[in-house]
């Protein structure tokens, strides 16, 4: 299961580079760092390959760059436990463990 990128991370990692006046672009087979507008189409491929991806300590790196991402954890915890109870079948349970790398017994 390949699970999407997050709009919250994505957001911030549009307006990091807006504020830097950089983008991502693919060159020579990797995608890398240059001046220029962000193009979402661009980091949106780059997310998928992994070139823009979330640490475990909640920063995003961005072609080796670390970007220190201002999402609240507690509240988006919160907001996916509450959703989990209220809506999630249990095929979706398992889906969500299955991304999450969690074996099942």
């Amino acid at each position: 299961m390949n699970c999407p990128f997050p709009d919250e991370a994505m957001q911030t990692v549009v307006s990091y580079l807006r504020r830097s006046g950089q983008t991502v672009v693919l060159s020579e087979g990797s995608f890398v760092l240059t001046k220029g507008t962000p193009n979402i189409i661009v980091i949106g491929q780059a997310c998928v390959v992994g070139a823009v991806s979330l640490t475990e300590d909640g920063s995003i790196q961005v072609c080796g760059t670390r970007i220190i991402g201002e999402m609240d954890t507690v509240k988006l915890r919160r907001r996916v436990e509450d959703h989990l109870r209220k809506s999630a079948s249990k095929q979706d349970i398992i889906r969500i463990a299955a991304c999450l790398g969690i074996r099942l017994k």
